[in-house]
């Protein structure tokens, strides 16, 4: 299987790893293969169901909203309890206590004339007086003494003043009998004779007139305080609406409506506010990569792989939701959430793995919320996200796949720890059988994100020819084929190429590139020596050297030959690409400038440079132009008989100065500071391995000495 996808990644077009529209279409697959999955939890299954008939299913409200009906029907009830608030208007009690006062002093001075007979009075005064008085209180208010008079005037204001402070409305005023009690409540303790007590009830009684109205405006601030105090009706999440076999009345059906269970009225906005979400995440995402991780977003590769591992992850996601049904099975937290963000981690980025590992906490809370009210069941949530960081930050720069077991534990025990701090935090009153249940379920959930990453990681690292640090452990082994093939045929390459990794690695880590890349892309490097080996001087060991007879052109053919030898075998025996760069692209296009100007020499005629130049491509990477310099710089030094520190430095800076004068490094990202660091770690690293040694004795010096 790996070869097959191995010729599947090299058979596909270069050109679209980095194509820009490409780039754009794969970021809008991401926010598919994101939003799609998601669909289903985020919007309620409708059914076609309808008044006066039998449902054939148990519906329960899947959302949390509001019965708007059932709510303005408890509204208007309320407002219609409301008692109307009044007013009082004490113009009208000084109207009418004035009114009392002009009574009696009307009838004062018609007492006082002379001129008139009592039955012109008694008429006068009955014209004056805007209500009925009886005979009786008419004759009474002419003939009664002045004193006896004034008296009743007094008590007649203070009863009418009395009862009208308090408030009168209509409804009073219109029942005799209740206006008599009031004024008989007033003028029970009156000191007046029964004479003067009937003239004060006659008159105060007509004179009690309604001094309160209804105050429009605040009984209207009234019911509206009313309105807002009645909370509205919910329906809740879970709540059951209608049992199987049970008749739908119309309030049944309106709370099926208003649940959004039915299909003619199916709510779509929780579609658009998934949609925004994702929008965020996915444009956050390509942002965060454009910005933080320039590498990977120039490769539609790289992202095609990540756009895979969050899709693979959300549907691992769903697989498990479907088992929510289960008896003491907890889908939320057996879910080997922390697998996308391992494999991101081991294949990608540590960082990106984090911030990934916030998208998939999304995706849980969302596809795992089966009794939060919210879209998004933060339990979960918060779960995942510390799982899948837990997975990224425990694998680091993982050499070996038995360290990705270890973070499966250490994952494992995050689960634990989180589930614990849930179920504190949700102050659950779930048994302690329950809680452990769950912990057993949180640590399959890392050792299942374990297994998962192992099984996937040869086929994500063959289908997009990722070299994670597993792989290129795994290339380093001297058990490999090809090592062990060049270390019988060609010990001196073999040798030469160690030398190579080892200065290589030194010097891509004091620059800051991958230093286990360049040393192993040294170790295969030379690998096209294997076909002539004793063509190249490191394998002519007490053998004379072929070149010494051979025609420049000739043994120029053979040395270049080399390379792509080189590439040849390395795609017959299946490496990844970016090891067989490091073979085609260390000599770069220099020039062989022995044979070149040997060459020159035996001609008349001028020879171009470029017959003698390899064929390039030039330097793509830092990696491969630093393998480039130490591999001629551990050539020259080995060909030195007395390297001393000042004849390495300077011939060191001498194979830099000439490559970066010829334009070697024109393709790649090295700057001068960085081959000014590289060549002082060569040049440190070359004076340890060829520095001076004691000269021992030999034996028979040694001999004469003891004796």
């Amino acid at each position: 299987m790996k070869a097959s996808l191995r010729r599947l990644h090299l058979s596909v077009p270069e050109s679209w790893k980095t194509s820009v529209t490409i780039r754009r279409l794969l970021f809008l697959f991401l926010g598919l293969m994101i939003y799609l999955p998601l669909m289903g939890d985020v919007l309620p299954k409708t059914f076609d169901l309808n008044v006066n008939t039998v449902s054939d299913v148990t519906l329960t409200a899947p959302v949390t909203v509001e019965d708007t009906e059932a709510t303005e029907q408890a509204r208007a009830k309320a407002i219609s309890e409301v008692q109307p608030v009044y007013s009082r208007d004490d113009t009208i009690t000084m109207h009418q206590v004035k009114l009392v006062s002009f009574i009696y002093k009307k009838a004062s001075e018609l007492a006082a004339r002379q001129d008139m007979t009592p039955e012109a009075k008694l008429k006068e005064l009955k014209e004056n007086i805007p209500f009925s008085l009886s005979a009786d209180t008419m004759q009474s208010l002419l003939t009664m003494p002045a004193p006896a008079l004034n008296a009743a005037a007094q008590e007649t204001n203070k009863v009418v003043t009395s009862i009208m402070q308090k408030g009168i409305d209509k409804k009073t005023t219109s029942d005799p009998e209740v206006i008599q009690q009031l004024v008989n409540q007033q003028i029970v303790l009156v000191d007046l004779d029964s004479k003067s007590r009937k003239v004060v009830r006659e008159v105060a009684m007509p004179s009690i007139a309604p001094n309160v109205t209804i105050n429009e405006e605040s009984t209207n601030t009234l019911k509206e305080t009313v309105r807002r105090s009645v909370k509205p009706i919910m329906i809740y999440k879970g709540e059951v609406l209608v049992e199987k076999d049970q008749y739908i009345s119309e309030e049944v059906y309106r709370k099926l409506n208003a649940a959004g269970l039915l299909e003619r009225n199916a709510s779509k906005l929780p579609f658009l506010g998934l949609a925004l979400l994702v929008l965020f995440s996915v444009l956050f995402l390509r942002t965060y990569i454009a910005q933080a991780h320039r590498k990977i977003y120039g490769s539609n590769a790289h992202i095609l792989m990540l756009s895979l591992i969050i899709f693979l992850n959300i549907i691992f996601m769903k697989i498990m939701s479907s088992f929510s049904t289960i008896d003491f099975f907890s889908p939320g937290y057996v879910v080997p959430i922390a697998l996308g963000s391992m494999l991101i981690a081991i294949l990608l980025d540590t960082q990106l793995a984090i911030v990934c590992s916030v998208l998939f906490a999304f995706a849980a809370g969302i596809i795992f919320n089966f009794e939060s009210l919210l879209p998004v069941d933060f339990r979960y949530a918060l779960y995942g996200f510390l799982s899948g960081v837990a997975g990224a930050y425990s694998l680091g720069k993982a050499t070996k796949r038995t360290r990705i077991l270890q973070a499966g534990f250490l994952v494992s025990a995050m689960n634990v720890v989180a589930i614990t701090a849930l179920y504190l935090l949700v102050s659950s009153t779930g048994s302690w059988r329950e809680l452990l249940n769950e912990y057993a379920f949180g640590m399959i959930s890392g050792l299942l994100a374990a297994v998962l990453a192992i099984g996937l990681l040869p086929f994500f690292e063959g289908l997009f020819g990722i070299l994670s640090p597993m792989r290129l452990i795994e290339l380093s082994s001297p058990n490999q084929p090809l090592l062990r093939r060049m270390l019988m045929e060609t010990p001196g390459t073999y040798h030469h190429s160690m030398m190579v990794a080892s200065l290589s690695e030194a010097a891509c880590e004091a620059v800051g590139a991958d230093g286990l890349l360049a040393r192993v892309g040294a170790y295969y490097h030379d690998v096209g020596k294997m076909k002539r080996p004793h063509f190249f001087i490191e394998n002519q060991i007490n053998r004379d050297n072929p070149h010494d007879t051979l025609a420049p052109g000739l043994s120029k053919r053979i040395i270049i030959a080399h390379v792509e030898d080189g590439v040849r075998i390395l795609e017959k025996n299946g490496l990844p690409k970016q090891i067989i760069d490091f073979a085609q692209q260390h000599h770069g296009t220099t020039l062989l400038k022995f044979f070149y100007h040997k060459a020159a020499k035996a001609s008349d005629t001028p020879i171009p440079e470029s017959e003698y130049r390899y064929p390039g491509p030039k330097a793509q990477t830092r990696e491969t132009a630093i393998v480039g310099i130490c591999d001629s710089a551990e050539a020259a030094v080995r060909s030195m008989s007395h390297p001393t520190p000042e004849s390495i430095e300077t011939l060191v800076r001498r194979i830099i100065a000439d490559r970066l004068e010829d334009g070697q490094f024109n393709e790649c990202d090295l700057t001068m500071q960085e081959l000014e660091c590289v060549a002082q770690t060569i040049c440190e690293t070359l004076q340890g391995f060829f520095h001076n040694r004691i000269e021992y004795p030999d034996d028979k010096q040694v001999a004469v000495k003891q004796a």
